[in-house]
């Protein structure tokens, strides 16, 4: 494995700071209160320049009072740690120097949290698989990791940290952030940071699947995992020694909800056997995919509190556009005629967006003039 030197010059160049002041502002407007900090701070950026180099080089985290939120497709309940605005300027600077190392050798089917990987990409990938794979898409392996940005043993992230890198000041840095979490386990859920190392982290399990396993249609989103193939027993096996690997080499627990099963396949007579596959949100059908219904629910009620509303802001506008996306990337017109296009405009939309960014950019224009 290749080791990276001289980091620690990187991380603390006044062009590394500046960039990750962009990054951390960006698509930051609105009238809520931490919106208004980046704004301030985004505005302030360079007289903030000598004091925040200042709090770069001597980092320490902030205290912070975990938040409970419901997060993601399945309105999971989680613990986050919210950063400070000042924190997330530090961990976008972490970032913008690790980002082509952690890119390195990552696995092209990791999807979720990376740079244009994002979940359409995952559904398009899958689709082209049931297209063309024929037998070996008979049957699926459905795993995920018991509780895992929770379960990451420090010591192991550490010691990984320690195999591509030999500046010291920089893995100081970096094992700073990862202590945050009280105890010997976990990276803070919040943290910026904490999705490109929890990627990163299960990059060799995903090297072992697919070139010692012999996994030949495998697809992670961040640490839920899906395997295709056309032996049953094979899949067993494959997963029996996922769990092996967890255990020993990451210190980790697959879920115990794993499942095999008989993918959703359709005969010339119209008669179905097997069933469909619950991944990303999507639901791949052998012939067709749709949305999951609570995700499509969350659409409608969006949809609904939009049309109540007489001014639309741009945070708004911005999150129904991205559903719409989903819609127009799976098989729900019915779904979108129905239940979003009565409610909402998407030439209106698209209106407030690019007056808000056309304002944005003669305000940084100004700002640099």
């Amino acid at each position: 494995m290749k080791s990276y030197n001289h980091l620690w010059e990187k991380y603390l160049s006044e062009e590394n700071y500046r960039l990750a002041v962009a990054n951390a502002t960006r698509h930051k407007g609105g009238k809520k209160k931490k919106n208004k900090r980046a704004k301030w701070f985004k505005a302030h950026a360079e007289e903030l320049l000598p004091e925040m180099m200042e709090y770069a080089e001597h980092f320490q985290n902030d205290e912070h009072t975990p938040v409970t939120i419901y997060d993601g497709i399945r309105r999971k309940q989680r613990t986050i740690i919210v950063p400070t605005m000042r924190e997330q300027v530090i961990h976008h600077m972490i970032v913008n120097v690790m980002e082509p190392i952690f890119m390195k050798g990552m696995y092209e089917h990791s999807i979720g949290s990376i740079p244009g990987r994002g979940a359409l990409m995952g559904k398009k990938r899958i689709e082209k698989w049931i297209k063309k794979a024929g037998r070996d898409m008979k049957y699926c392996l459905k795993m995920d990791i018991k509780k895992y940005f929770d379960s990451i043993p420090h010591d192991i992230l550490k010691a990984k940290f320690a195999e591509i890198s030999h500046d010291e000041r920089f893995l100081g840095l970096l094992n700073t952030v990862v202590d945050v979490t009280e105890g010997d386990r976990g990276i803070p859920i919040g943290f910026y940071t904490s999705q490109w190392i929890a990627n990163w982290y299960l990059t060799g399990l995903d090297h072992f699947i697919k070139e010692q396993l012999g996994a030949k249609f495998y697809m992670r989103y961040m640490d839920d995992m899906v395997i295709f193939g056309a032996n049953k027993r094979k899949l067993r096996r494959i997963k029996e020694e996922v769990e092996r690997y967890l255990n020993t080499k990451l210190g980790l627990t697959l879920k115990e909800n794993w499942q095999i099963f008989r993918f959703d396949y359709v005969f010339p007579d119209g008669r179905r056997v097997g069933r469909d596959l619950d991944f990303m949100g999507f639901r791949f059908f052998r012939d067709r995919t749709i949305l999951r219904r609570k995700l499509m629910m969350r659409m409608s009620r969006k949809a609904e509190r939009l049309r109540r509303k007489e001014r639309k802001s741009v945070h708004d506008c911005r999150q129904m556009m991205s559903y719409l996306g989903w819609l127009d990337a799976t098989d729900t017109y019915g779904f979108y005629k129905k239940r979003i296009k009565p409610k909402v405009s998407i030439q209106n939309m698209k209106r407030r967006i690019s007056e808000y960014d056309r304002a944005e950019a003669k305000r940084r224009k100004e700002s640099v003039a």
